[in-house]
């Protein structure tokens, strides 16, 4: 009784190792190709936020040079931001600042692109998170994502947020964009990130352009 014990114990630890090996051995084969779609994702959300269309099918090559020819990475004081340029390249039409925090059910991952005035949203876009599919989930949907399209980045008073979600439906000021219907977790979430984000890059973006870095 006691050898069958052991040879159960035995065979399902070597059965386990035996499968995991292989697991880890094709995560391995295909980690750079892995890493390469994430990266080629990153700069599709890039390039979308900032308007620039990128056709669906679009090969990955074509898209490296897309992104070559028109962003521009810049870090500095443990910040990263992307500045877009016009088909020509030369002409700036705006910065790409990442939004990132815990949401209901996870951190929540995102890209905002702004005018060179710093004064407008030219586009938003959440790429990863856990959030609950149909409900917070939806804050990758285009209805949810258009809302803050165009908005004007209007200071806020005191320890007010630059947007502030309302009730679906109800959304009328600049600075007010409807809220997911059923998920009151999410929505508050989206809005403490998103106001944490330009709370701490607009005033070091501007610091950039006065110092005539970016």
């Amino acid at each position: 009784m006691i050898r069958k014990r052991i040879f159960s114990v035995v065979y399902m630890f070597l059965l386990t190792f035996f499968f995991t090996g292989i697991v880890s051995g094709i995560y391995e084969i295909n980690r750079e190709r892995i890493a390469i779609n994430e990266e080629i994702k990153l700069q599709k959300i890039i390039l979308k936020v900032l308007g620039v269309q990128v056709p669906p099918g679009t090969l990955d090559a074509r898209v490296r040079q897309i992104f070559g020819d028109r962003v521009k990475r810049e870090t500095g004081q443990g910040r990263t931001i992307y500045r877009g340029f016009a088909e020509d390249g030369k002409a700036l039409i705006g910065y790409v600042l990442p939004l990132f925090g815990p949401g209901f059910w996870g951190p929540i991952y995102g890209m905002m692109a702004i005018d060179p005035q710093l004064e407008r949203v030219i586009g938003i876009a959440f790429y990863r998170h856990n959030e609950t599919p149909g409900l917070g989930g939806r804050i990758t949907e285009a209805w949810f994502e258009k809302q803050f399209k165009g908005k004007t980045l209007l200071p806020p008073e005191q320890e007010g947020r630059y947007f502030s979600f309302r009730p679906p439906g109800t959304a009328k000021a600049q600075n007010e964009v409807d809220a997911i219907t059923g998920a009151t977790g999410t929505s508050k979430a989206v809005e403490r990130l998103i106001d944490r984000s330009l709370k701490d890059y607009l005033p070091w973006i501007a610091e950039q352009q006065a110092a005539g870095r970016v």
